[in-house]
């Protein structure tokens, strides 16, 4: 079940890896995820509303585990997502990707840590495999690029730490952020909810520190009907996926759910290439980090 659930939120997120694509051209992303992460609310609403109407049990509240999913936002909603868009503003978006395929990792280890589940060597190495694959499908070189290659060989050890610093946050965060929500699912099994009170203190942090509502409403009516309409679509898979991932940490271990959920080149590289015919940037290191992806991928699927 965990597996089929995490693979589930694998198809949500591929899918909006195409979205998001043609969303950006319509909308900048900054008023643009703002508005996915207000349609996460919404549609969230939607569906707790219904868990509560038709849902078999009653819904108790574990305050503990509340609290916990309304930190995970914070953690990976606010922190994560503001230091992704950071770092691909310094690093470019190949490089900042690159260092998100370590997101599995972190969630492996904050889960060690903080809520004692310690993988066998055997998902461990599978992890692992998902994580090179991840890397190598975002990985490009510098050859193209002379110019940008020789003013990276100029910088200090303390310039590319610095650069480099929002993608590790970011990337640490989102692993904070899983882990949060598999220890609060661990004790209170509600994934809707748990998705819900996620998506509220994210969006809560963008507007109190960073726009308020009123000139985010302002924004919106002023900007591109259909870009709006893109990232509105956005909003909705995404939250349907954190939802399927929450329900999926709920039976496997939150690092498997993870790095199976996080395999999107599985998925993108060869829809991109067959279907929408994009083969740009697809070379035989990319073709490899697929392959190792999908091995990975199968590997905690069926051993």
């Amino acid at each position: 079940m965990g597996d089929t659930l995490a693979l589930v939120a694998l198809l949500l997120f591929a899918a909006n890896a195409f979205v998001v694509r043609a969303a950006s051209r319509r909308l900048e992303q900054g008023l643009g995820f703002l508005v996915s992460l207000v349609v996460n609310v919404v549609v969230g609403g939607l569906l707790l509303g219904g868990r509560l109407l038709f849902g078999a049990e009653p819904l108790r509240v574990d305050w503990p585990s509340f609290w916990m999913f309304l930190l995970a936002g914070v953690f990976s909603g606010y922190l994560g997502r503001r230091g992704y868009f950071k770092s691909v503003e310094t690093l470019g978006p190949s490089r900042a990707s690159a260092v998100q395929a370590a997101n599995p990792m972190f969630t492996m280890v904050f889960a060690w840590v903080l809520i004692d589940q310690a993988l066998g060597w055997v998902d461990v190495a599978a992890i692992l495999v998902i994580v090179v694959g991840v890397y190598l499908t975002n990985r490009r070189t510098d050859r193209l690029s002379p110019a940008l290659s020789g003013a990276s060989r100029r910088e200090s050890a303390r310039e590319r730490l610095a650069l480099l610093a929002p993608a590790v946050v970011a990337t640490a965060s989102y692993g904070l952020g899983n882990v949060l929500r598999g220890g609060a699912v661990e004790d209170w099994n509600e994934p809707i909810a748990g998705g819900v009170l996620g998506a509220i203190s994210a969006t809560l942090a963008y507007l109190l520190f960073h726009i308020s509502p009123r000139g985010f409403l302002d924004r919106v009516r002023r900007a591109d009907r259909r870009g709006v309409a893109w990232w509105t679509l956005t909003g909705g898979l995404t939250i349907g996926g954190q939802m399927t991932v929450i329900g999926s940490a709920a039976h496997i271990d939150v690092a498997v759910a993870v790095a199976i959920s996080s395999a999107l080149p599985m998925i993108v590289i060869p829809v991109s290439v067959v279907v929408f015919r994009i083969r740009e940037g697809v070379t035989a290191v990319t073709a490899l980090g697929a392959a190792l992806i999908s091995g990975g991928v199968a590997w905690l699927v069926l051993l």
